[in-house]
């Protein structure tokens, strides 16, 4: 939690070495030399002579340029490969639209500024406004801690100051108090003074550096101090940095409006904790990137990782006194503490923002990976102040009359691993029931973790979130969840040889039960973590991802609310706005004899395609059928003969030289109700083999499946089968078999399909998985036919082996199986 106190050194130590400055010149130096406007300055510290700052004559130090006062449209370049030491105080403003630049010339090597441990910024602007500074190395290393920092833009005028850029450095090894204020112990720090008028800055860019090893922060755009008289800075931009091993905090903005904060890659940080000495202001917790004291502010695409800091921790933080805060498209992992700090409201001597609930906080389209804990990190920390994915300080923070009152937490992909982890989801420092209300949607909890969730006041809203894996009991009440595996592509990071890493191994396969499963969520921002478009009326996916999951299927779901690409056959079906599984239509047929057809084109010979599709019949025991025919293989397809949806699916092979398939769904003849199928897809399969051995029993024996259960043993028979000569049997109860399948690759989804009939239809027979690193899986049948029982699941981070079963639990006959498929599909 991020406590002020309101005496503010950072300001008296910018004023001491301002002033310190100020009498060395006045004392020792000549009066600053006036330039013509316009002119290039050159700088060469290896050059034997002081020259006249021609290209021909370089200066050889920094106290030229220091005794020189720059204007409009000036440079000064240093020397590629080349080290100047000492510290920057060059004197003069540019203009708007010509600014003063300060760069490199000749090639090779970023030019060197070293300050050689001396306290204070290696570069210092005071007062001065239209700089740009790029393409140069900063570094002030020291044996302890002091205030320093890289480039320091100070503003104490009474005024607005305008236009300050830093780009293309390589800033690193800034010894600065970790535990200090911000902007004095930054790689860039844009301060904005306590004056009398009030000082701002506006138009404020730091884009495309380096930052390594700085204490405390790599950018920080603030006051400096706690407390009213200041104004908020405007147009800020902090885009395209990295970051590593900052000793406390990542990026910053205090009392700004509008600032953009996009694009930075920052890891490692939060290690250090060197306050300055006491008195002086003294905050030791530290997060990636967060705000205080700011509106509008835009936090997106970031990747924050393994931060350290034992008393925060998070990725993000929304601080006090922020108003509409928006966090969107950003990735998260390993940070100790969480993913997203939320602060409550709290008393800052002289800061009645800090009092004020941060209102207008949206989280939307993030991903979080293995928050809550630092494994796999160069270093770890360990956590003082407890752990969660969405991690409060206190209660949750509501803005009365505010018209975004609450936290909107949605269409976020949350993945947390089984390997020891119980980092809950919600957590607050006050406990698991807190005060306060927040709306959380749409969002994909993949949690093989035992963290649970806090508990809150009435009026929140829990509302078509998947939870999967462990359900602990204060998971919260959702009529519309979704309780399947979400079928993520490379959940965790842990398949290394899959070609979805990073965020991309956040999407999902075109089976997926997110898939258009989301509630419609106005103002949404339009456009999901990787550029898909998120409707304004249709139903969107669950999670970060909205697209389609590389369907081949076109209308897979008939949201188009037309047949088209699908054609009619047989008596000719209809799309309708009822029955539908997703979304707002699906396919209704007729009676009997009725379907619809689609052709699949692009498709390449000898490869293994995947069917899935959901159908439904209105009369029990009546039959729907989706299948493929025409790829070059024989027609397969799986019956539906319930009256809730169930899933399907079908594997297919393509000829040598066949490139198209066509799919469809068809009612059975003889019927007299209606059918409806909806949400298909086919999806390429890479590594279609079986996993399992003698999968359909045609051995005649069991090996190497094995019994299980205290009743009456399982056998192979050679009977009932529901393709080949031979089918299990298990018992009337307590009885069946499994097979443990090895050799699997840890992280990765498969889908077990097995066929299932009782003899008794009063009965139920299941098919499942176990021992994965999730939560055991299971589907039953009471159908005296065979219907197939597909299951998605994915191991854990660490599994390599399943148990796939056939079980009968109760009854007084026996139950049957066959025709075992385990595939992986990424």
């Amino acid at each position: 939690m991020k406590r002020r106190r309101s005496d503010r050194p950072g300001l008296r130590a910018s004023r001491v070495l301002t002033l310190l400055a100020t009498l060395a010149g006045a004392l020792l130096l000549p009066a600053p030399a006036a330039m013509a406007a316009g002119s290039a300055h050159y700088v060469d510290c290896s050059a034997a002579t002081n020259g006249n700052g021609t290209q021909s004559s370089p200066w050889n130090t920094v106290t030229s340029v220091n005794n020189t006062t720059f204007g409009a449209g000036d440079s000064i370049l240093f020397a590629a490969g080349t080290t100047c030491t000492g510290q920057l105080t060059p004197q003069g403003s540019g203009a708007s639209g010509s600014p003063v630049t300060m760069g490199s010339y000749g090639t090779g090597a970023k030019p060197v500024i070293n300050a050689n441990g001396a306290t204070g910024p290696v570069i210092h602007l005071l007062n001065q406004q239209y700089w740009e500074i790029g393409g140069l190395e900063l570094t002030n290393a020291a044996s302890s801690p002091a205030y320093r920092s890289g480039v320091l833009a100070e503003n104490s005028s009474g005024g607005v100051l305008r236009h300050i850029r830093v780009h293309d450095m390589n800033i690193h090894h800034i010894s600065g108090y970790s535990g200090g204020w911000y902007a004095t112990n930054a790689g860039v720090g844009v301060q904005t003074d306590h004056t009398t008028p009030v000082s701002t800055w506006d138009d404020v860019v730091v884009e495309n550096n380096t930052f390594d090893h700085v204490d405390r922060i790599a950018v920080a755009v603030t006051p400096d101090g706690d407390g009213q008289g200041t104004g908020q800075t405007t147009g800020t931009v902090i885009r395209g940095n990295t970051i590593t091993y900052s000793g406390a905090d990542d990026i910053l903005v205090v009392k700004n409006d509008g600032a953009l904060i996009e694009n930075n890659k920052a890891g490692y940080g939060g290690a250090k904790e060197d306050c300055p000495p006491s008195g002086q202001y003294c905050n030791r917790a530290s997060a990636g990137i967060w705000m205080s004291g700011s509106n509008d502010t835009v936090v997106q695409n970031n990747e924050v990782y393994c931060h350290v800091d034992g008393a925060d921790g998070t990725g993000f933080d929304v601080d006090w006194g922020n108003h509409n805060t928006t966090f969107q498209y950003n990735y998260s992992h390993q940070n100790i503490g969480g993913f997203m700090l939320i602060m409550p409201p709290f008393s800052i001597a002289n800061e009645p923002t800090s009092t004020v609930p941060s209102d207008g906080t949206v989280i939307r389209y993030n991903i979080s990976e293995n928050d809550g804990t630092n494994a796999g990190c160069p270093a770890a920390g360990t956590p003082t102040h407890g752990t969660g994915v969405f991690h409060l300080v206190g209660n949750v923070p509501n803005k009365s009359g505010s018209p975004v009152a609450v936290p909107q937490i949605y269409n976020n992909s949350i993945y947390v691993n089984k390997s020891g982890l119980n980092t809950p989801i919600l957590y607050s420092r006050r406990g698991t029931s807190i005060t306060g209300t927040l709306s959380f949607r749409n969002n994909a909890v993949f949690n093989y973790g035992t963290g649970g969730y806090f508990t809150t006041s009435a009026g929140s809203v829990y509302s078509n979130n998947l939870f999967y894996g462990t359900h602990p009991s204060s998971e919260p009440a959702d009529s519309a969840k979704v309780a399947t595996d979400p079928e993520f592509r490379n959940p965790g990071n842990t398949n290394t040889s899959s070609t979805f890493t990073g965020t991309d191994a956040y999407q999902v396969h075109p089976s997926s039960p997110v898939i258009r499963a989301g509630a419609v969520i106005s103002g949404n921002g339009g456009k999901d973590a990787f550029g898909n478009t998120v409707s304004a009326t249709a139903a969107p996916n669950i999670g970060a991802y909205n697209g389609t999951g590389g369907n081949l299927v076109s209308n897979a779901g008939f949201e188009t609310g037309t047949m088209s690409p699908w054609t009619n056959s047989g008596a000719a079906p209809s799309v309708t706005s009822s029955g539908a599984r997703t979304g707002g239509f699906a396919l209704t047929t007729q009676a009997s004899g009725s379907g619809a057809n689609q052709s699949i084109t692009g498709l390449s010979p000898n490869t293994t395609y995947l069917l899935t599709g959901w159908a439904k019949v209105a009369n029990a025991g009546e039959t729907l059928a989706i299948g493929v025919k025409n790829y070059g293989g024989t027609e397969t397809f799986t019956n539906v003969a319930t009256t809730s949806y169930s899933q399907t699916a079908v594997l297919f092979t393509t000829g040598s030289t066949n490139t198209s398939a066509l799919v469809y769904c068809w009612k059975n003849t003889g019927g007299t109700g209606t059918g409806n199928c909806d949400d298909l897809a086919v999806e390429r399969i890479s590594a279609p083999a079986n996993a399992l051995t003698n999968a359909g029993f045609e051995t005649g024996s069991l090996s190497p499946w094995t019994r299980s259960g205290s009743g009456a043993q399982s056998n192979v028979v050679a009977s009932n089968a529901r393709t080949g000569t031979y089918s299990l049997q298990t018992g009337a109860a307590v009885s069946g078999v499994e097979q443990s399948a090895t050799g699997l690759t840890a992280g990765s989804t498969y889908l077990l399909a097995g066929w299932a009939k009782v003899a008794n239809g009063s009965e139920q027979v299941a098919v499942g998985v176990k021992s994965f690193g999730g939560t055991e899986t299971y589907l039953r049948t009471s159908s005296t036919a065979y219907a197939q029982q597909p299951i998605f699941f994915t191991t854990g981070s660490t599994n390599t082996s399943a148990a796939v079963y056939c079980y009968k639990d109760t009854g007084s006959s026996a139950g049957y199986c066959d025709d075992y498929t385990l595939i992986k599909l990424s």
